[in-house]
Order: C-alpha cells, then sequence, then structure tokens
C-alpha cells in the first residue's frame, strides 16, 4: 500500500527542512557561514510544526468541503443467508459514521453510502449446523476525521428468523429499529456517539447486554413485556417513565407483572454512559413470523 498524500507532504517538510539545518552545519564547518547564522537555522524549528499543523488542517478542511460538495454514493451487498436456517447470527465491526438497522423489505442486504471511495466491507458466512453465522467488517481508514460525516451503513436483517446480534462501533452513531425483527440476544459495544436502540416483542426471551461510553443512550422497550434492565453502573443519569417502570433496591428498573404480559426482556447496561433514557412503546409491535 503507497503512502498517503498528505503524509508525503509532511515527509517531504521535514526532509527540506532536514537538508537546510545539515547545509548549515556543513557551511559553518567549511567556515563559509558563521556561527549566529547556525544558530538562527537551528531556533527556527517550531516553523516546522506550525507547517505541519497547517497541512494537517488545511487537508482536514478541504476533505470536508469537497465531502459535503460531492455526490453520494450508494452501494449494495447481498447477505449470504441460507433460507432454510433456523437461526442467524450477526457479528459487525463499524467505525467513523452511522449504523442503522432495520427490517428487510426483500432480501437482507447492506447498503453504505459514501461520499467518496473506499474498499468495500468484507463480508463472511459459516454454516455452523442448521444456523448462519455472518460477519461484515471494514478496514480502518488513516484520516478518519473526514469520513464520519459521510460514512453510513443501512443493514436489513431478515423477518421471521431469530437474531443474535453483536456490534462492536468506533466513533459512531446508532440507531437500531428492531421492532419487527425476532432478536434472542443482543451484544452491543460503543466507545462514543449517540446510540438508540427499539426493541421489538421477543417470542420468548430477549437477553442484552450493552457496554457504552458515548454521551447518550436511548432504549424503547417494547409493549405488554416484562422488562428488567440492571444498570451496573451506579453514576448513570437516568430519565424513564414513572409508573411504567419501577426502581428496585438494587438499582434495576422493571416493569410491573401483568397477566397479558407476552415475553421477557432482559438488559444489562454498562459503562460511563452520560445520559440513558428508557421508555416503553406505546403500540405493540410484534415480529413478523411470515405468515400471510
Amino acid at each position: 500500500m503507497g503512502m498517503h498524500p498528505l503524509a508525503k507532504r509532511i515527509a517531504l517538510l521535514f526532509s527540506g527542512f532536514s537538508l537546510v539545518i545539515g547545509l548549515s552545519l556543513l557551511g559553518y564547518n567549511l567556515q563559509l557561514i558563521s556561527a549566529s547564522a547556525v544558530n538562527t537555522a537551528l531556533n527556527l524549528w517550531p516553523l516546522l510544526l506550525v507547517l505541519a499543523g497547517f497541512m494537517l488542517v488545511g487537508d482536514s478542511t478541504w476533505k470536508r468541503v469537497s465531502a459535503h460538495g460531492s455526490r453520494m454514493t450508494a452501494h449494495e451487498y447481498a447477505l449470504p443467508f441460507e433460507a432454510g436456517s433456523s437461526e442467524l447470527a450477526m457479528r459487525v465491526q463499524f467505525s467513523y459514521g452511522r449504523l442503522l438497522a432495520e427490517p428487510a423489505e426483500s432480501a437482507p442486504r447492506l447498503v453504505t453510502e459514501t461520499f467518496d471511495s473506499r474498499p468495500a466491507p468484507a463480508i463472511r458466512q459459516e454454516i455452523v449446523g442448521d444456523r448462519s453465522d455472518i460477519s461484515i467488517t471494514v478496514s480502518q481508514p488513516l484520516f478518519p476525521s473526514h469520513v464520519k460525516a459521510g460514512n453510513t451503513w443501512r443493514l436489513q436483517l431478515p423477518l421471521a428468523v431469530p437474531l443474535r446480534l453483536s456490534l462492536q462501533l468506533h466513533e459512531a452513531d446508532m440507531r437500531l429499529d428492531l421492532r419487527r425483527l425476532t432478536v434472542e440476544s443482543l451484544d452491543i459495544r460503543t466507545d462514543s456517539g449517540t446510540q438508540e436502540i427499539l426493541l421489538g416483542q421477543p417470542r420468548k426471551k430477549l437477553n442484552g447486554q450493552i457496554y457504552c461510553s458515548g454521551s447518550n443512550l436511548s432504549l424503547v422497550l417494547p409493549a405488554r413485556v416484562f422488562a428488567l434492565v440492571r444498570l451496573l453502573n451506579p453514576f448513570c443519569r437516568v430519565d424513564f417513565p414513572q409508573g411504567d417502570l419501577e426502581k428496585r433496591e438494587d438499582g434495576a428498573l422493571v416493569t410491573p407483572r401483568t397477566a397479558d404480559s407476552r415475553g421477557r426482556v432482559e438488559i444489562d447496561v454498562d459503562g460511563p454512559i452520560h445520559n440513558l433514557v428508557l421508555d416503553i412503546a406505546e403500540s405493540e409491535d410484534a415480529p413478523d413470523n411470515g405468515e400471510t
């Protein structure tokens, strides 16, 4: 892989400065220039850092302006899901941008939207018994500052199939609309950004583990289920609707048990989250079972 153009320019700047210092020292040794001239050249080394900083800022600004002025490019990648699989395990690693997940209206797929060309995501499939395992990863950009504003993944997941989702996000926002999907387990790790998760009604039970160190996490629980949210960080600020959720002595939040409760949702939330918002969906969104 060749050197990035910006890295080439910075390397050329340092090389040119090194050449000037070397020629100054050589001229002083040959008594062609005075010692004061050599000292002046040596004292100018902070100027090298200033010029390198201007190059970094200029390159980042130019890329942001060109990204907003360029045309959005969309690519579709079919997810290799076997029709006869009884379960789908999905592992996704995503960085610098926005990740969206939603039910697929037709075949499951990944849609990427970017302002510039970048390597295609690596999609791998493995069959374990009657379960399909799909992993999606992408190489990290060298200078990601301008990438986040113009990088969106839309993950369209199949209906009527039990799902096990494992997501690892770095410097990314996320919105998961899982209300019509049959999610049995959820494992999410994020280190920054804003996350929103809308859960659907499970067939029996949904287990989830969320580690979030971002600014805001919004979790919408399905209606007419027994929900238990364990807060492993006692210093996290939590907003929740009074009456729909009750806070136990151990800090966990639960919904009142009712005779018409359908399914069970247990979520463990951990990490230095700045603000956690819990809510209950106003209407029941049952998963699509594929029947007509």
